[in-house]
């Protein structure tokens, strides 16, 4: 293969990212879907599903252990740690500022945790938070 310049790397990419989500079924994978679609990085991803995983802990009461702490995978996002491994149920103010951090963006909430649950990902914490949204729980 020829070395290619940059600009035809980057249209070869976006083209080949083109395929790739028409191959992948957004039924079975729609939090994959969501992340192509707002063109999440690896990093970001996998901060965000370890939040998910402390906040997991957190509604069910559990110590998150000294092992389970990444401030390494957080640091780029300026998240505050004493917030996020508080011994407390998160709030939906705490996701949004979370979400805010990781992606650089908003979006809306529902669909991110709905996309989750539909893949099985953290599907309590999703319900937690969906269960949250309604506007007769607030």
């Amino acid at each position: 293969m020829k070395k290619l310049d940059v600009v035809k790397e980057v249209k070869l990419l976006k083209y080949q990212m083109s395929l790739m989500k028409h191959m992948i079924n957004a039924e079975e994978h729609p939090f994959f879907m969501f992340a192509l679609d707002h063109e999440f990085e690896e990093n970001q991803v996998q901060a965000f599903l370890k939040i998910l995983g402390v906040f997991s802990l957190r509604i069910n009461g559990e110590d998150i252990s000294v092992w389970y702490q990444d401030d390494q995978l957080f640091s780029p996002f300026n998240l505050p740690l004493d917030n996020v491994y508080a011994s407390v149920q998160p709030t939906l103010e705490e996701l949004e500022l979370y979400v805010a951090k990781i992606f650089y963006q908003e979006f809306e909430l529902e669909y991110l945790l709905c996309s989750l649950k539909k893949q099985f990902i953290q599907t309590e914490v999703c319900d937690f938070f969906l269960q949250r949204l309604k506007p007769d729980s607030k």
